[in-house]
This record gives structure tokens, sequence and C-alpha cells, in this order.
């Protein structure tokens, strides 16, 4: 059994760069399209294995072409997809994505093949659930799901990081059977209905979360680090300022990180900063499953940052 199973998405990403957003009802000329694999849960799947994770994805495509380029690229990334399904009833999953020249991204996200995944589908997964050594999860499959998903780590004693991604309202039943929620600032404030605007209010907003029965809340903030919060208390752990050129992926690749390093036994602490790294490195590329990194690139950077 794999240490690290990832229960969620996949997608075909179709990425367009332009020099800004248009306006509505406005046409504007595009610079480039890029079409490459990608899903929350794929993102951070590929992002803990080229960690050297030992991994495990757990999901559904369509049975299409871009099913089959995905599948190929999972084996090529040395990741078990024993329990990845093939649907005829939707196609795979695509996300339309633009980004403009301040790196910033809008995405629409059409489910498909990912909705289809069915709670029946992950009881017949449950023993390789009891048998990891740590969970990822996001919100890009159905709710109903995620829910049971949380039932059986809390059953199996299972630690769960929780993605909050695309943010929705989650129960107090789903949130206390989380070890690890790992929202950014905008799905804190989903989350919460709580503003996010300054530091004091993220962490009263972090609070609520704990409040409601999560055990630690990971709050992340872009190259200002990522506020640690926790019975314990609270810390901001601080990250990296880059020139960002494409933030698609940033996100998935701190969670893909953080379950690598909390597996090698890291302290959350120690966990969270290597998260940093990564998903600063990130955020420097184009694409998403393209941009993430190897174990050596962030150790070069790290030491680079400290020469710095």
């Amino acid at each position: 059994m794999s240490k690290i199973t990832v229960v969620g998405s996949f997608s075909m990403d179709l990425t367009v760069t332009m020099s800004q957003f248009p306006k509505e009802g406005q046409t504007i000329i595009g610079k480039k399209m890029l079409k490459n694999p990608g899903g929350k849960g794929a993102n951070q799947c590929i992002a803990a294995a080229r960690l050297g994770g030992d991994v495990e994805m757990i999901g559904m495509v369509g049975n299409d072409e871009n099913g089959r380029i995905i599948k190929d690229l999972f084996v090529s990334e040395g990741v078990n997809i024993d329990h990845v399904l093939t649907t005829d009833k939707e196609p795979t999953t695509i996300a339309l994505i633009e980004i403009d020249d301040t790196a910033q991204n809008k995405i629409v996200v059409v489910p498909a093949a990912n909705f289809v995944y069915s709670v029946e589908d992950l009881h017949a997964v449950k023993d390789v659930i009891a048998n990891t050594e740590m969970v990822v999860a996001q919100l890009e499959m159905r709710l109903d799901v995620m829910e049971e998903l949380a039932e059986l780590c809390r059953q199996f004693n299972v630690p769960m990081i929780l993605n909050p991604a695309p943010a929705v309202p989650l129960s107090d039943g789903l949130l206390s059977k989380v070890t690890y929620l790992t929202p950014n600032e905008t799905e804190l404030s989903v989350l919460t209905g709580h503003p996010v605007s300054t530091l004091d209010e993220i962490k009263e907003a972090a609070q609520m979360l704990l409040d409601r029965g999560v055990k630690h809340v990971i709050a992340t903030l872009g190259d200002k680090g990522a506020l640690m919060a926790d019975a314990s208390g609270m810390e901001v752990v601080s990250g990296y300022s880059v020139k960002a050129i494409d933030t698609v992926a940033a996100g998935d690749s701190f969670n893909g990180a953080l379950a690598k390093a909390l597996v090698d036994g890291a302290t959350l602490k120690e966990a969270i900063g290597l998260a940093n790294a990564v998903g600063a490195i990130t955020v420097t590329r184009h694409g998403a499953i393209p941009s993430l990194p190897t174990k050596e690139e962030v150790e070069t950077f790290i030491q680079n940052q400290k020469i710095q």
C-alpha cells in the first residue's frame, strides 16, 4: 500500500495566456494556448511523487483520449493508478484557464467524469484508505464522496489533508474529521463568512474553524507564507518572494509537499516550510503539472535562498 493516497480530481487543462482579462462582452487576442493534464487531485498527487513520495491516486477519467493521456502520464511519474476508474458516462473533466500578465488566473471546471465517481466507488477501495498513512483530498469531486471519505478516515484513524477548493460551505460533521485544512485566504473567507483582509482577521477566521473541530488549520498566504493554527497557538511560517508568472497549481503543490513531509516524519512547521518552497517554485513556471518541481530542484532552491 502507498504511504500517501490522493482521492481526487483529474482534468485536461486548456490554458490561454493574455495581457489582461476580457471585460464582459469583450473579445481580445490571446498570446498562447497550452493543453496539459491537471486537476487539483492530480496536481497534488504528482507534486508528492516528484518529491520522492510513495503515492497512489484514486479517481475517475473518461473513456477518451484525454483520459488515456492522463493515465499514461501517471504511469510515467511512478504513481500507482490501480484504482483509477474509467467511465463511459461522461468525458474526462476539462478546465478552462485564463492567465493574465500579473499571473492571476480565472478557472472554469466542467466536472464530467470527476462527478461520476460515487460513494459506492469509494467503498470499493476502503482497504486502500485503511492502510495508507495519509489521505489528501479536495472539493472537485462530489461533496457526498468527500464526506464519506472523511468518515472512513475517522474510522480507520488515518490523517486527512483537505484542500477546500473550490470553496463551498462545509458542515461541522465534515470539518470535525479533518486533520489538516489548507485554505487560501479566499477559501478561508468562504468557509467562515469572516473578512480576511488583515492578519488578525485571518487568525480570527482560522480560530472559527478550530472551534468547529478542525485539528490544524494551515492558511496559505502567498509569498507571505502560511498561518499555522491549532490548539497550541498560531504562527506564520515565512514564505519566499519570487517573480510569479503563473499561480495555477501553487496551492496544489503546497498540499502535495505538505503530505510528503508529514509522512516522512517532519514537524508541521518543517512540513509547511518545505511546502512554501515548493509553492514558490511552482509559480515561476507555466502550467500545472509541468510546473511541479523535483526533490533535487527544491533542495537547490532552498540552498540558494540561504546563500542570498
